[in-house]
Parts: structure tokens; C-alpha cells; sequence
């Protein structure tokens, strides 16, 4: 009898990111395998019952109020070097995801858990393919006009804050923007923060989230982020771990 497949796997069929010869023989594997099969009409019910409950004309007008904040900011602030045009543009809109639990095995090298019973996820979403969760051991390609949303379950810790630093260098706090870190929501399931993120421009993104269990200032965790870039002679790929107290969970993104 052949090996079931990963949920990943499984999920990577569903959105239509495997080559067509791998793809034929998972569907046909989940054709014949009743556990397979059970969590790929899983995640199938999953996505439809999400994109009936929170139909992306919902997200549009917040999306819209976020940009107008962003270029309010951007009017505010000194002009950077020349060569930051390629900079990011954020824009959050609010956003709430309902995933089912995990029911297989992922693949190996990719754990959600942080220890502590913490749990860190990035999901994207928005774009003309069917949401995605991306791994945070491997660069994830993105497409025109998708966003990404960041969960998480806290365990025994207490403070949550995320931000994104660019290609070349630029921090932009996600959550919360100024201030301290954010007090964690308890409770057994995936907590989404309040918004989702377009990240526009080009190039390799970062996106960091930090469970703490003392809060910490926003502006430490920004300049946090700008060492480890300076460490890594501004390769945003190559970034080492943040210099913040708590567990952290790194993804990079790839820009179109």
C-alpha cells in the first residue's frame, strides 16, 4: 500500500501549484485512499465555506481606507534615498480566516509550533488562486494583488507583534504599528491578527511575528529587524534571527 500524502501536499493540488505529473498521481492516490480523500474534500469545503462567509468585495473598501492612511503618512515623512521607490506599500483591510485543524502529517521540515504550545501561521490570500498557508522554511512566490494574513496561538506566552522588512532594508510594523507589543487573545484555536497586507514593489519580503511573554516596545522590535539586516549585508533572505525576547517565526515572501 502507498504512503498517504501530506496535507501539504494535498493543499499545494488543491491551489494548482504541482506539475501536472505530480498532480495526476495525487488526485489519484486521494481517489483511491480514504483518508487522503477525506482531507482533500476537507480543505475543498474549507475554501468554499470561507469565500461564501467572507466574499472579497468585503475587503475592498478597507483596503482603500489603508492606502489613504498610508499616503497621509508618506506626506508626513522625510524623503528616503532615490533608490527607495521600489519601497513597500502596505495596505490592511480586516480580514478573519476559519481553518480546519490539520488531519495529516506535514512534510517534513514544517512544524507550526514554536514550543510552548505555540503556534505561528502566514495565509495568502486575495489573488485568482484558492488561499494558501506558506511554510516558513521556504521562500513563497506571490502574486499580483494577493495579501497575506498572520496567526497564531499563543501557549504560555502573552504579547504578540509582527513586522516586514523589504529588499532593501525597509521596517514597516504590521501589528501593532506604534507602541507596544500587543496582549496575546487567549483561547485553543488559530487567532488572526485584525487586518490582512498587500505587499507591493518587488523583490524578497520578510514578515516576522514575536510571542513574548513580556511586552516590548514596537520601536525596539523595528530596530531589531534593521540590525539583523545590516547583518546580513542587506540580504533579506539571509536574515538571522531577530535580537527580541520570545519565540519568533520568519517567512519570506517573493514579490511578482
Amino acid at each position: 500500500m502507498s504512503a498517504h500524502e501530506s496535507e501539504w501536499t494535498l493543499r499545494r493540488l488543491h491551489a494548482g501549484e504541482l506539475a501536472l505529473s505530480d498532480a495526476a498521481r495525487v488526485r489519484a492516490h486521494a481517489a483511491s485512499c480514504t483518508l487522503c480523500g477525506g482531507v482533500l474534500r476537507g480543505i475543498e469545503s474549507n475554501q468554499t465555506h470561507f469565500e461564501q462567509e467572507h466574499p472579497y468585495e468585503r475587503f475592498e473598501a478597507g483596503v482603500a481606507r489603508a492606502l489613504e492612511r498610508r499616503q497621509r503618512l508618506e506626506a508626513v515623512k522625510p524623503m528616503p534615498r532615490r533608490w527607495v521607490t521600489t519601497a513597500m506599500a502596505l495596505a490592511a483591510s480586516v480580514l478573519v480566516v476559519v481553518l480546519a485543524r490539520p488531519l495529516l502529517q506535514q512534510g517534513p521540515g514544517w512544524d507550526r509550533s514554536k514550543g510552548n504550545g505555540d503556534v505561528a501561521e502566514l495565509r495568502i490570500g486575495g489573488g485568482p488562486g484558492p488561499q494558501r498557508e506558506a511554510r516558513p522554511d521556504t521562500p513563497e512566490a506571490l502574486e499580483p494583488g494577493e495579501r497575506v494574513m498572520l496567526g497564531y496561538k499563543a501557549g504560555t506566552h502573552r504579547y504578540v507583534a509582527a513586522v516586514s522588512v523589504d529588499a532593501i532594508g525597509e521596517v514597516t510594523p504590521l501589528h501593532p504599528e506604534s507602541g507596544t507589543s500587543a496582549p496575546v487573545e487567549p483561547g485553543s484555536d488559530v487567532r488572526w491578527l485584525q487586518g490582512s497586507w498587500e505587499l507591493t514593489g518587488s523583490g524578497a519580503e520578510r514578515v516576522v511575528l514575536v510571542l513574548s511573554d513580556e511586552p516590548f516596545s514596537v520601536e525596539s522590535l523595528v530596530d531589531a529587524a534593521r540590525r539583523a539586516f545590516a547583518s546580513a549585508n542587506g540580504d533579506v533572505a539571509r536574515m538571522p534571527s531577530l535580537a527580541v525576547p520570545g519565540a519568533q517565526t520568519h517567512w519570506v515572501l517573493l514579490k511578482p
